[in-house]
């Protein structure tokens, strides 16, 4: 089965749960919020915000969001700068039909939703927006090469994801579980993070530390693995499997929720 395919059935099937009337596996509402990310500091909108400062300030008109989900980013952008115009890609055909909606409620015509792989953008762009949905990459190094071919001059990059320490191992059976769980085909980690931009032409204009900006929710280890134990007993959705070992990577200071804006080398050596 191939990634797009199984990352399409993973989505679809978080929607099902999103839309349960008892709900219990999230924290908050992310179909009001139309957000699939994790809420900092309670806020569902910090991400939306910390991105679009940076595509606001490259002077953006036209935005790439990758891995778009509800349209959630979208649909701030409507509210902040009604003449932008959004192109949100996601390879589940639930989520498009929930951003499609929220956009036309809007009335906004600029921005679309596509049933497409963020590795097939349409058109150039003045900015790519990539919300915790780089690791979702079937080959991280293709993609960033990709995005940055589909630059226009004086663009940005913006990646908002999980950053883990040189000192965490991919091979790590809980590491390993994790990224099962979360279809992820490579962890990222600075090291070879950075040689994969350089490699794509692209710099780092900006690393911010969101996770020490605000404050990232997580529960104590013995209230994670008492929830760990109850998910496998209810056979529940393995993006909540890996959620769950998340919150206890970050308790133990394995990873960090980094915000990059990148740009092609050129550009930064102006």
């Amino acid at each position: 089965m191939s990634t797009e395919h199984l990352l399409r059935e993973f989505y679809n099937q978080m929607y099902r749960v999103h839309t349960q009337l008892d709900n219990a596996y999230d924290l908050g509402d992310h179909l009001h919020h139309l957000t699939v990310h994790k809420h900092l500091d309670q806020d569902p909108l910090i991400q939306f915000r910390e991105a679009y400062r940076w595509v606001d300030q490259a002077g953006a008109r036209l935005v790439a969001d990758a891995g778009c989900g509800y349209g959630g980013f979208a649909v701030f952008v409507a509210r902040q700068a009604p003449t932008l115009s959004v192109d949100g890609y996601t390879l589940s055909d639930v989520q498009r039909a929930v951003a499609r909606q929220a956009l036309a409620r809007l009335h906004q015509s600029k921005s679309r939703a596509l049933l497409q792989s963020y590795d097939r953008l349409q058109r150039q762009y003045d900015a790519i927006v990539a919300i915790e949905s780089l690791g979702h990459s079937a080959n991280v190094a293709a993609t960033l090469h990709h995005w940055a071919s589909h630059l226009r001059p004086g663009g940005v990059v913006v990646i908002i994801d999980e950053l883990f320490r040189p000192e965490v191992s991919p091979t790590n059976p809980e590491i390993q579980q994790f990224m099962r769980s979360l279809h992820f085909s490579l962890l990222l980690q600075q090291a070879p993070l950075e040689a994969m931009l350089h490699a794509a032409g692209l710099s780092v204009l900006a690393w911010v530390l969101l996770s020490e900006r605000y404050h990232v929710h997580t529960r104590s280890d013995e209230e994670c693995d008492r929830l760990l134990h109850a998910y496998h007993l209810d056979a529940v959705h393995q993006g909540y499997i890996g959620g769950m070992l998340l919150e206890k990577f970050y308790n133990r200071g394995w990873v960090d929720y980094v915000l990059l804006v990148l740009t092609p080398h050129r550009a930064a050596s102006r």
